[in-house]
């Protein structure tokens, strides 16, 4: 083990020292807390989380092909691979420095400097290369980030021969736009990967030099857990703490259900949703973009979707463990429009696209289950509770008149 000294910094402001272990990039020892304002939310909790903070900031190991990638670089964990790019990342404008190193902010961010789309390495401590996103970008995706016209994009793959989950993020597109609801989700493209023909899904960046992502598992996850304090509530405090009003927190997360139930997206975790802080007064100023709904339209096994029953069952991550507890704590259901939404048919049109899914017939499969979707939804909107409305629909099965 060789330990080795850096400053946690916050743009070019101290945050606390820290010790590594510089070969394999464990954080050891938190030996002082400069600005306790500055600290990230994750470790105002119990300093020890600062380690939880930096392990968790790692790209994962179960992201695409990362530690095959790893080994050939002969690097050895993901937190080292996060160290030796300084820990930067395009979430939020925390990284290290060398504790004896001048680098400021503005040579090393990744908002405004070119980087690197592989591995770098820091050469000492003045001298650098450009350094990689891809050390810190969450999810289990093959990923990567490009630079064009001067706005950061990140391109997605799906997994395994269908590209299903990059459909998904396109769909989730059009129902957004559907509402007219320019500003509450991230756009996502259907792109054709040069390389292998390969279609794939690509969004620009969110944050800025000014604004950063706080994910809703650093404001209240481990706090929640350790008050048994729920955490639907909880987080609503916490934004409205940060400086979001009520209304504006509500109405975004009550759209933000009725689109993951229309999607049945059952990904919806706390990591990924939030809300962005400015960079300077760090105080929130708004709900981050919907994003990342790749997970959702029966990816995992599409013949799910010929099962009525089965859609109002859907087990979920989040705030709750099923769908129907998250629809239950929606304040408004009317917060999307149906006779707005894109119809079964192009469901059917864009998946498929995918050659594997129309190939089986599950692109009709797929968009069967979103009209049914859309039905439910419209019937919760009229009144009908979930419960009565799951009851009929199990009703309707055993007699044989439906579904």
């Amino acid at each position: 083990m060789i330990p080795a000294k850096y400053i946690c910094m916050h743009r070019d402001d101290e945050v606390a020292v820290l010790e590594f272990n510089s070969e394999d990039g464990y954080l050891l020892r938190v030996l002082e807390i400069r600005n306790i304002h500055l600290v990230p939310y994750r470790a105002h909790i119990n300093v020890e989380n600062f380690a939880a903070w930096w392990r968790d900031r790692a790209v994962p190991k179960t992201q695409g092909y990362i530690l095959e990638v790893l080994r050939q670089y002969n690097i050895p964990t993901t937190q080292s691979f996060l160290l030796r790019n300084l820990g930067l990342s395009l979430n939020d404008h925390y990284w290290v420095k060398p504790l004896e190193s001048s680098l400021h902010w503005d040579e090393v961010s990744l908002f405004s400097n070119n980087f690197s789309e592989s591995f770098s390495v820091l050469q000492d401590t003045n001298r650098f290369r450009s350094f990689s996103p891809s050390a810190s970008t969450g999810g289990d995706l093959p990923k990567k980030w490009v630079i064009k016209g001067g706005i950061r994009y990140l391109i997605k793959d799906s997994v395994g021969l269908s590209v299903q989950q990059s459909l998904n993020e396109v769909f989730a597109t059009a129902i957004h736009a559907s509402q007219q609801q320019s500003g509450r989700y991230v756009p996502y493209e259907l792109i054709q990967e040069k390389t292998n023909g390969r279609l794939a899904c690509s969004c620009a960046c969110f944050t800025s030099n000014v604004l950063e992502f706080i994910p809703a598992w650093d404001l209240v996850g481990s706090e929640s857990l350790a008050k048994s304090s729920p955490l639907f509530s909880r987080f609503i405090a916490k934004a409205i703490e940060g400086g979001l009003g009520e209304d504006v927190v509500y109405s975004f997360l009550d759209y933000q259900i009725v689109t993951d139930f229309l999607l049945s997206n059952v990904d919806r975790h706390l990591n990924n949703f939030g809300v962005l802080r400015d960079t300077y007064s760090l105080d929130f100023v708004g709900m981050a973009p919907i994003f990342d709904s790749g997970n959702s339209m029966f990816y995992q096994n599409p013949l799910m979707a010929k099962s009525a029953i089965e859609l109002l069952k859907l087990q979920t991550r989040g705030f709750f463990t099923t769908e129907r507890r998250h629809v239950e704590h929606v304040r408004n259901l009317g917060c999307v429009d149906v006779s707005l939404l894109p119809i079964e048919e192009d469901a059917k049109l864009l998946y498929a696209q995918d050659k594997v899914l129309h190939a089986t017939g599950y692109d009709a499969i797929i968009a069967q289950g979103y009209r049914w979707k859309v039905a439910f939804l419209e019937e919760l909107q009229s009144g009908v509770s979930f419960g009565t409305l799951y009851q009929r629909i199990c009703s309707e099965v055993r007699n044989g008149r439906m579904y």
